[in-house]
């Protein structure tokens, strides 16, 4: 800071020739003269830095000790003072901006939200525009309590929200409801298989086992009643409730076109510029591309300003439109068909897995994945009495 404020008072770099430069230095040590940045480059010729201020009385005293001065350069203090006046245009302009990013601060133009798991970003920013929240929209103008009492109302799945803005960009806090746990039903009900296979272990907790290890039990078939008859008593209807563990046999099939369009790599590609100043979106131009009968449009934006100082109401969008190519799809998506298959099985299986077997197949324009699957599962399913 120090150095800044010298260079702004002013600065400059001269050249004293003569007879014991020691002497001369003692006698501007002993006027107040600050030298720096001394520079011997021979017995009789020094080289030093001072300020503008004191140039005039370091002229006096080298002619009273007998030196010769000469003014190499110099920087800052009244040569500043008319670059400044030749470059009015550019102070102004400087001025200019400085004013627009100010008054710019006093905006919101853009959105950053956190804590969001089940809900969207997009219906955050869709229900605060609703509450009047949205780009361009004046800071000081928002209204803490309102906003939130409007947005859980618009949002149930909300439970706590805020909005804090720091200058030109404002953070949207969220906090979703938790769900609430289920709570346990005691309507009757029956298990029922969930689906076919050969029954290796039950147990049950209520209700009456009505199939045995190493029974064949068909998709729908009855393994605990929930109705229990009694010698002194009429049927008791209560919940059944069991672990069925059985061994069963999937089958799951993906199927998706031979053919794909996919985008080309190197190819025609047609991009169109555009400016968003506030809220107007503005076309520029198209540099137009050869061949795109078939393609997928991308949407670039880049946003003027600098991450967590400021930002302003001017963004660059481009929009890509790249050709596509038809390619064959069966070498490249196999193994995402099969891997896709794969994870449906797990998400499926309430057990594990013994073995797996894949087979491939093309008919009529189509790439057929199929998967086999022997697992050891519980397929236990409650079924409700219907009035």
């Amino acid at each position: 800071m120090l150095h800044l404020w010298e260079r702004i008072r002013g600065l400059a770099r001269v050249e004293l020739r003569g007879a014991e430069p020691e002497r001369l230095l003692e006698r501007s040590r002993l006027e107040g003269l600050t030298l720096r940045h001394l520079e011997s480059l021979d017995a009789c010729t020094l080289r030093a830095e001072l300020r503008q201020e004191e140039l005039p009385a370091l002229e006096r005293l080298a002619r009273g000790c007998g030196f010769s001065l000469e003014l190499l350069s110099l920087r800052g203090g009244r040569q500043t003072g008319r670059l400044l006046r030749r470059r009015r245009v550019l102070l102004l302009s400087l001025l200019l901006m400085g004013a627009v990013l100010a008054a710019s601060q006093l905006f919101v133009w853009q959105f950053r939200v956190l804590g969001c798991e089940r809900l969207s970003r997009g219906q955050v920013l869709r229900a605060l525009a609703d509450c009047g929240v949205e780009a361009g929209t004046f800071a000081p103008g928002i209204r803490q309590e309102e906003v939130r009492s409007r947005m859980l109302t618009l949002l149930p799945e909300l439970e706590w929200m805020t909005v804090n803005v720091s200058g030109s960009r404002a953070t949207v806090l969220v906090r979703e409801r938790r769900e609430t746990p289920e709570l346990r039903r005691t309507a009757p009900a029956d298990i029922v298989a969930a689906r076919p296979g050969i029954i290796r272990s039950c147990t049950v907790l209520e209700g009456l086992a009505l199939a045995e290890p190493g029974d064949a039990v068909l998709e729908g078939e009855i393994l605990v009643s929930g109705s229990v008859e009694s010698l002194s008593q009429p049927p008791r209807q209560l919940r059944a409730m069991a672990e069925i563990r059985a061994e069963t046999w999937r089958e799951l099939i993906a199927v998706c076109p031979l053919e794909m369009l996919r985008i080309r790599e190197q190819g025609a590609v047609s991009r169109r510029f555009s400016l968003l100043l506030g809220k107007n979106l503005r076309y520029l131009d198209w540099i137009p591309g050869k061949g795109l009968d078939e393609c997928v449009t991308i949407v670039h934006e880049y946003t003027v300003g600098a991450e967590g100082l400021f930002a302003l109401p001017l963004t660059l969008r481009v929009e890509e439109r790249r050709a596509l190519l038809p390619t064959d799809a069966a070498a490249d998506r196999t193994e995402e068909m099969k891997a896709a298959l794969l994870r449906r099985l797990e998400a499926e299986t309430d057990g594990e897995i013994l073995e797996t077997g894949f087979s491939v197949g093309r008919r009529d324009g189509l790439l057929i994945v199929t998967l086999q699957a022997h697992c050891l599962e519980n397929i236990a399913q409650t079924r409700e009495y219907v009035p």
